[in-house]
């Protein structure tokens, strides 16, 4: 809610007035009480000791539904062995449980926080209504009804059209995906230790257009997308250069790289391997026992990286080269690193040379000419027609490599996988 919604860290209260904010650490509490007056459903199996017995009677009803498997003795076997890959249960063995979500709901006793004194929950102190900032004060009041958890009137708060962060964190969160830097470059911290915004009246009028259009993500996106500064190109002059390197004032669009996920999915697309449906729910679900095993969370799948298991400890090999970031914490912002262990990875990650076989092979089989081969990778990969030069050089690259490799098809691969992992596939001018 700090960080993410309100560009603040609320959490440096939590032991002492803010150092540098006008968050006291009342505020802290006042917001504590209305979460720990909410119970979470997390409507997922991570509390399966502590619901066995409703757990057997889910089972149980879905039984008549759907036999058990005629294999079971053989995969626990499998199991068991622990060597080798395991083979995927298909989705017919599992049975049907009823289907849950995540979801949130007032506790029985709603109740105000306790500060705990330098943060210790051993030593407590006064107990603070619930409520909200402070500092962020609304000319409405909005008062806390005892008898609920306030996550309502916390909405209503957040929401109101005279809060002074939420529309403002929420345009410039927007603004940076398209444009790859913020109006406010510190999009976690609208702070004191913030940067101060690089156009304070276009953030304003973005935000106040932005909740008279009630809230759209989809108009506010269209508005930025049909600009002048949208349009412009990456290519820089010279005397831009000089003036403003930085490119704060918005002379030129900056070119960025593609986040890890977005390169995948790319590299899945370019293949034809990229499967649009949605993913099959978490693994982690059904697979603990492989876990301790022998089973390897991360397995092939030509499902969007949305869809993708991400663990805190591992993430999935493909795209943690390119500065994925911890999943366990807000971050508006991403590191973009250039290091040796990139280039290795586009050259000998298993999963990019895959990619740049299926690309290889769907080139061969629309045509038999090679320039015709050449110009359809170019225009799968680069979503534009090579030049006769570009078209020359890759001919001759693929013929003087049919001569050290086995087989045609091999060439084909590496000149394809060259254009999989060249700069204008992973940036975006």
């Amino acid at each position: 809610i700090g960080r993410g919604v309100m560009g603040i860290s609320v959490a440096c209260a939590r032991c002492h007035d803010h150092k540098f904010d006008p968050i006291p650490t009342r505020d802290y509490y006042a917001l504590a009480g209305i979460f720990t007056s909410t119970e979470t459903m997390w409507g997922t199996a991570a509390h399966e000791g502590l619901t066995a017995p409703a757990t057997d009677l889910h089972v149980l009803k879905a039984a008549p539904q759907v036999p058990p498997p005629a294999d079971f003795v053989e995969t626990v076997l499998v199991l068991e062995s622990n060597t080798g890959k395991p083979k995927p249960i298909p989705k017919s063995k599992w049975a049907a449980g009823t289907p849950l979500a995540m979801g949130v709901r007032d506790r029985d006793k709603p109740a105000d926080a306790k500060i705990n004194i330098k943060g210790e929950s051993s030593k407590t102190g006064d107990a603070v209504p619930r409520g909200f900032l402070s500092a962020c004060d609304l000319p409405v009041a909005i008062e806390v009804d005892a008898s609920q958890s306030g996550r309502r009137q916390l909405a209503e708060w957040i929401t109101h059209p005279a809060h002074p962060l939420t529309g403002r964190v929420i345009v410039n969160r927007v603004w940076q995906q398209m444009f790859g830097e913020g109006i406010v470059r510190t999009p976690d911290d609208f702070g004191v230790y913030g940067e101060r915004p690089t156009h304070p009246e276009l953030l304003d009028h973005l935000a106040t257009q932005f909740m008279q259009d009630g809230w759209s993500i989809k108009r506010l996106v269209r508005a930025i997308a049909l600009s002048h500064t949208y349009r412009l190109t990456s290519a820089a002059t010279e005397k831009q250069l000089e003036i403003d390197q930085p490119n704060r004032l918005l002379a030129r669009h900056d070119r960025r790289r593609l986040e890890a996920e977005a390169l995948r999915d790319r590299m899945l697309h370019a293949s034809g391997q990229l499967d649009l449906q949605p993913g099959d729910g978490s693994l982690v679900r059904h697979r603990d026992i492989l876990v301790n095993l022998a089973g390897n969370l991360h397995e092939p799948s030509p499902k969007r990286s949305v869809y993708l298991c991400y663990l805190r400890s591992s993430p999935p090999p493909e795209l943690a080269a390119f500065d994925l970031p911890d999943f366990t914490s807000v971050l508006g912002k991403r590191d973009v690193s250039t290091v040796p262990g990139q280039a290795l990875h586009l050259f000998n990650s298993p999963f990019v040379v895959e990619q740049a076989g299926h690309f290889a092979r769907w080139v061969m089989e629309e045509t038999a000419d090679p320039p015709g081969r050449a110009r359809l990778a170019w225009q799968r990969a680069f979503g534009r027609d090579p030049s006769p030069q570009e078209v020359d050089d890759a001919v001759e690259f693929v013929l003087s490599s049919e001569s050290e490799l086995e087989s045609p098809e091999q060439a084909w691969s590496s000149f394809c996988q060259a254009l999989l992992i060249a700069n204008e596939f992973r940036y975006v001018d």
